[in-house]
């Protein structure tokens, strides 16, 4: 879900990893129609219109996170429901809070990212998918931020297991220039959040040919292979977005700060690449 007060837009987007298929949900979200929380103890963040209603309830009271999506199906999709759970209590859970300045804006940027055992049900009017918790990986990300009228960024989200361990990772480049000091980069392991170094992203072959992600201190050194592209240009009333949420693997090797090294290979992720004009 995006909020831009002016308006709002949902994406959902499912891939199925062994039939290489893809259903998208998108829909713009008139002002009015889309509630996003200031809290996380007990609140809501919902959004509906006529064919699609999603709401993600956080009760970090009791260390719960669920979320509950109905879509009404069309000509070239079908119909989706479900409904997820985040047990944010289990061993291999973890957070991490940030708030990054903005030098030269004097404005900030806050973000709240989670990863913690999964699980629930998904149906697509066709299929039944249950997910279990010893298999299933939840991982939420919430920000506020102020964008400039001309934006651009790029977000890299990997979710998997490692020998029985549950490993997730979030890597970006800051929505201005000063990702080389500060940013939210993190890597969830063993049950605990570690903070990560900026990176840096590069693209020699294109959104579609392999991205190269590194650091200077040797902590980051992965490679992304892009499977599945979900391209989507959006042009709504004084907004025009570019952007690519695209599914591939990871390989590589990160190291925590403790020295620990996480070895890669053919570990799923997505990424995200946007360009935002107003």
């Amino acid at each position: 879900m995006f909020n831009a007060h002016y308006f709002a837009y949902m994406e959902t987007v499912m891939w199925n990893r062994e039939t290489k298929q893809k259903i998208a949900y998108r829909k713009i979200i008139f002002p009015g129609f889309i509630r996003i929380q200031r809290s996380f103890g007990n609140t809501v963040a919902a959004c509906r219109s006529h064919s699609r209603f999603v709401r993600i309830h956080t009760r970090l009271q009791r260390k719960q996170i669920h979320t509950d999506f109905d879509f009404i199906g069309s000509d070239s999709r079908p119909p989706c429901e479900g409904y997820l759970e985040m047990n944010v209590s289990a061993p291999d859970a973890a957070d991490f809070s940030s708030v990054l300045p903005y030098k030269v804006k004097r404005k900030c940027q806050i973000s709240y990212q989670v990863s913690a055992p999964l699980q629930g049900w998904i149906s697509t009017g066709f299929d039944d998918h249950q997910i279990m918790p010893d298999r299933g990986i939840g991982y939420l990300d919430v920000r506020k931020t102020y964008m400039s009228l001309r934006t651009k960024g790029s977000s890299l989200i990997g979710m998997g297991k490692k020998n029985g361990q549950t490993v997730t990772f979030r890597f970006g480049n800051s929505v201005y220039r000063d990702d080389n000091l500060y940013n939210d980069n993190v890597l969830f392991w063993g049950g605990k959040a570690w903070p990560m170094p900026p990176v840096k992203i590069t693209r020699p072959y294109g959104v579609m040919g392999e991205w190269i992600i590194q650091d200077t201190e040797s902590m980051v050194d992965l490679v992304f292979i892009p499977e599945l592209d979900n391209a989507r240009r959006l042009s709504a009333f004084i907004v025009r977005t570019e952007y690519h949420s695209i599914y591939g693997t990871f390989s590589g090797e990160l190291v925590t700060t403790e020295s620990i090294k996480i070895g890669l290979k053919d570990f799923p992720g997505i990424v995200k690449k946007f360009i935002l004009r107003v």
